[in-house]
C-alpha cells in the first residue's frame, strides 16, 4: 500500500487542474453570494455552494482513475503494481483525504461568510448548523467516493462526468415528469443529491420528502455500492 500511496501522490501532485482550490473559490464564492440575499433558512442558503462545489468533487473524483485509462496510463500502473484492489485503495485515500481537507475549508468559510452577512443566522455552536455544516463535508465525500466508482465501471472520463452530473443535477428535471406527488417524493428520496442535499435543511424538516439523515444515508448507500462494484470490475477486467 505504501508504494502504491507514493505512486498516486506524484500522480496527483502533477494534475494540471487544481482541484482543491476550484472547489474552494466555486463554493465560498456561491454561498457568500446567495447569503447575501438571504432566506427562509439562513444555514441552507449559506451553503449553497456545496451544490455547484459537489461538481468539481466528481470530476476531480472521475478524473483521478478515468483519465488514466484515456491516457493509457492504467496499463503502466497495473503493470508496476499489479494488484489492483492497492491501487484503487490508495486512489481513493488520497482523493478522500483531499476533499475532507478542502471541505472543512469550503464549508467552514461558507458558514463564516454566512454569519456575517445574513442578520438571524444562528450561533456556530447551533446543532443544526453544526449538523448541516458537518453533513456537507460528509456529503462531498461521498459523491468523491460515488465518483471515483462511476469512473471504475465506465472507464471514460467523458462517459464518467456524464453520468455524473446526470445523478447529481437531472432529479429535479426527472421529478417534474411525475405529476403524482407520491412518485415525486420517492424519487426525491432515492436520488443522491436529492436525497443527501437535505442535510443542508435547518427548518420546516417535517416538510421534506426524507430527514436530513436518512438522506446523507441515501447518498452514502450510493456511494459505497457504487464504489464496491467499481472496485470489483477493476479487478476482474484485464486492462
Amino acid at each position: 500500500m505504501t508504494a502504491a500511496l507514493r505512486a498516486e501522490w506524484t500522480k496527483l501532485r502533477t494534475v494540471p487542474v487544481h482541484y482543491p482550490a476550484l472547489i474552494v473559490v466555486l463554493t465560498v464564492g456561491v454561498s457568500a453570494t446567495a447569503a447575501g440575499f438571504g432566506g427562509a433558512d439562513p444555514v441552507q442558503v449559506s451553503l449553497l455552494g456545496v451544490q455547484l462545489g459537489q461538481a468539481v468533487v466528481a470530476a476531480w473524483a472521475v478524473q483521478l482513475l478515468a483519465g488514466e485509462f484515456g491516457t493509457g496510463l492504467a496499463v503502466a500502473t497495473f503493470t508496476a503494481l499489479p494488484r489492483r484492489l492497492t491501487v484503487v485503495g490508495a486512489k481513493a485515500t488520497l482523493l478522500l483525504g483531499g476533499v475532507l481537507a478542502t471541505a472543512v475549508v469550503s464549508v467552514g468559510a461558507s458558514v463564516l461568510a454566512g454569519r456575517a452577512l445574513i442578520d438571524d443566522y444562528p450561533a456556530l455552536t447551533s446543532g443544526p448548523l453544526l449538523r448541516a455544516a458537518g453533513g456537507a463535508v460528509l456529503y462531498l465525500l461521498a459523491i468523491a467516493l460515488l465518483g471515483l466508482g462511476v469512473a471504475a465501471l465506465l472507464r471514460s472520463a467523458v462517459a464518467a462526468t456524464g453520468v455524473m452530473l446526470g445523478l447529481l443535477y437531472l432529479a429535479p428535471v426527472i421529478i417534474d415528469f411525475f405529476h403524482d406527488e407520491d412518485w415525486q417524493r420517492a424519487i426525491y428520496r432515492f436520488m443522491p443529491s436529492t436525497a443527501g442535499l437535505t442535510v443542508l435543511s435547518t427548518v420546516d424538516l417535517n416538510s421534506l420528502p426524507i430527514q436530513p439523515l436518512p438522506g446523507l444515508g441515501v447518498a452514502a448507500t450510493w456511494a459505497f455500492v457504487i464504489f464496491g462494484i467499481g472496485a470489483a470490475v477493476i479487478c476482474a477486467r484485464d486492462v
